[in-house]
């Protein structure tokens, strides 16, 4: 195989774009690099179709954490995409931003590059939003994204049931305010999922000097001193090595990122040598800094009608289905989710740390048909999720071999004051569905019941059944310290040639899901490389 200009390790929602920048040049020769299939099943681009395939081995790493230390000793899934356009491919499709806050906060950390003034350009380069124009929302963008356009009039309920409580309804959460009660935005448009494959490389593919290469399993980062120089990859029990004639780029998530990492001899030279790896650089906190979202659920039973489960039924599926395939339209074409909000645990806080997930169906839903398979129970869940919990986990090896899933332990509850915020948020959202706005759609509390009520029984009961939201991050933490993995410009310090680009790099976590914070650390690390060698 020839040598290409740059190598990016990871086709998810950062290698996508970076894979589409860097090739707008035809002077550069790209290779990415996918350990996934391709995403050609109609399901991965139907949004309907996301129930058939996120839990699928084939498509997901499906990582298992250690046992929760502060969770009962729990052990907590961890779904990532293993597929062209990663998780963009298999998730919700929520488009939120973050607060301008986060960066800002960035910024006082000496990130200055960083600053909310300087990401919005890049948010707004990657999005073309269908539903209003706007001076922050982009237009132009390869991306399309929309608010959910579900009719169901439970949606006023919530909405009037936050305003009982003091939450405004927010038309815009991704504009100028953030705070309060709102209908999702989507990386879904006009009947179709907008993976960052779908909006970025596909397209991009059409070059010559793009090549994508899928089932590709990169093994280790070559190096020359510390030098990266190149990679090697496993493919079809096949070993192959190709070199980089200007940079490697990791962009394979915040696990899959360290632990490459970690093989590759960049990392705590303690570790690196207990698992047999030669060390290149001891970079002692590559690994640390991981955190995520925290999230707590309500359901309760729905008394009026539920339009969602009605169309469970499998004849109906398979007729919204192909409607879907062929005209793009329907409700097979909605998005799972729904409503949200971003409210805020005490009131004295500058920024909202709870967000709410308002859905239409129970967890426990499911296809069925008369005669045949009951229907699950018909009801909507409230979930709050903490945004920016003090809890820090690690990921480190398992072992020195790279087919082995990395040890992933998040530490999530060991603070009071983790454990007071996800408390009030769990006291938010039974409060919202307590609201006479919803008296006559819902019913009992089904899950937990209204039997928890004392504070160690809401403890109990979050430790028992709190999952995070799948939004990890901080691995690979950008600083402008020497402790910190990668510099501002995302360069691994320590070594030439070679960058981390995806969510690994972000310092602390934003206020809310992190898909589009992800593209625009891509856009703009693109920015960076090409600066670099131009």
């Amino acid at each position: 195989m020839k040598d290409f200009d740059y190598i990016i390790i990871g086709a998810g929602s950062a290698g996508c774009v970076l894979a589409n920048r860097l090739s707008s040049d035809s002077k550069n020769s790209v290779l990415v690099l996918e350990a996934g299939g391709k995403d050609s099943s109609l399901l991965f681009h139907i949004p309907t179709g996301t129930a058939k395939i996120w839990n699928n081995p084939k498509y997901n790493w499906s990582y298992m954490s250690e046992p929760e230390p502060h969770m009962n000793d729990r052990r907590l899934y961890h779904p990532r995409g293993k597929v062209l356009g990663g998780s963009s491919t298999i998730n919700m499709t929520a488009y939120v931003r973050g607060n301008s806050g986060d960066y800002d906060r960035w910024g006082q950390m000496g990130l200055t590059d960083w600053s909310y003034e300087k990401v919005l350009p890049y948010f707004k380069k990657s999005e073309n939003y269908l539903t209003e124009k706007s001076e922050i929302r982009g237009q132009d963008g390869p991306m399309k994204t929309a608010i959910s356009p579900t009719k169901d009039k439970i949606f006023d309920a919530f909405r009037s049931s936050g305003e009982a409580l003091g939450y405004s309804y927010r038309g815009d959460y991704n504009g100028s305010e953030q705070e309060g009660i709102a209908r999702m935005q989507f990386t879904t448009a006009e009947g179709r999922r907008q993976s960052t494959a779908v909006a970025f490389l596909h397209p991009a593919l059409k070059r010559t000097n793009l090549t994508a290469i899928t089932k590709a399993h990169v093994q280790r980062i070559v190096f020359e001193g510390n030098k990266a120089v190149g990679i090697e990859y496993l493919k079809n029990g096949q070993r192959y090595t190709v070199n980089a004639n200007k940079e490697v780029i990791l962009s394979c998530g915040t696990y899959n990122s360290a632990q490459l990492l970690l093989l590759s001899g960049i990392g705590p030279a303690d570790q690196l040598r207990e698992n047999g790896v030669e060390v290149i650089s001891d970079c002692k906190n590559v690994g640390s800094n991981l955190q995520d979202h925290p999230s707590v659920m309500i359901e309760c039973e729905r008394k009026t009608r539920s339009v969602f489960q009605e169309n469970l039924r499998f004849d109906r599926l398979v007729f919204n289905m192909a409607r879907a395939q062929f005209f793009k339209s329907g409700p097979a074409t909605h998005p799972l989710g729904f409503g949200t909000g971003f409210v805020k645990s005490r009131p004295e806080l500058a920024l909202p740390d709870i967000q709410l997930f308002f859905r239409l169906f129970s967890v426990q839903s499911h296809e069925w048909f008369p005669f045949v398979k009951k229907p699950g129970p018909t009801g909507v869940g409230l979930l709050a999720c903490h945004l920016r919990p003090e809890a820090r986990g690690t990921v480190s090896l398992a072992s020195g071999n790279p087919n082995d899933a990395p040890k992933i332990i998040n530490n999530f509850f060991a603070s009071d004051m983790d454990r007071q915020a996800i408390r009030q948020g769990f006291k938010i959202e039974r409060s919202i569905m307590s609201q006479s706005a919803f008296s006559e759609h819902l019913g009992a509390e089904i899950t937990p019941g209204k039997e928890v009520q004392s504070d160690n029984e809401i403890d109990a009961f979050i430790r028992e059944t709190a999952m995070t939201v799948f939004h990890p991050i901080g691995t690979c933490r950008m600083g402008t310290d020497e402790a910190s993995v990668v510099d501002p410009k995302l360069k691994v310090r320590g070594c030439e040639n070679l960058r981390v680009v995806d969510a690994s790099v972000m310092p602390d976590l934003v206020g809310g899901n992190i898909n589009a914070p992800v593209i625009m650390i891509a856009e703009k690390g693109a920015d960076m490389v090409l600066a670099t060698n131009s």
